[in-house]
C-alpha cells in the first residue's frame, strides 16, 4: 500500500475520534497537518459537517449552527490559494 493512503487512512481515523469525542484543540492541529501534506481534503469538511451535526446545529441558532463548517471551508479555501502562492 501506498505511503500517502496509509498517512490518509491514519489521519481519518484520528479526526474522527477526536471529532466524536469532542476533543477540536486535538482535532484543529491534525486538521492542519492534513492540509498540509494531503492534496485533497474531503475528510475535513466531512468531519466538520459531523461536528456540526453532533454539538452545532440546533433549530434556535439558525445559521450559527454552521458556523463550524462555514469558518472550516474558508479556512481551508485560505490555505488552498497560500499553499499554491508559496509553492
Amino acid at each position: 500500500m501506498n505511503r500517502s493512503v496509509i498517512f490518509r487512512i491514519l489521519l481519518d481515523i484520528a479526526l474522527f475520534i477526536c471529532v466524536i469525542h469532542g476533543w477540536w484543540f486535538i482535532a484543529l492541529p491534525i486538521v492542519f497537518i492534513g492540509v498540509l501534506r494531503l492534496y485533497f481534503v474531503v475528510e475535513i469538511i466531512v468531519a466538520g459537517i459531523m461536528y456540526d451535526a453532533l454539538f452545532g446545529m440546533v433549530v434556535p441558532a439558525g445559521i450559527w449552527g454552521y458556523a463550524g463548517i462555514i469558518t472550516a471551508a474558508v479556512i481551508l479555501i485560505i490555505l488552498r490559494l497560500l499553499k499554491k502562492v508559496v509553492r
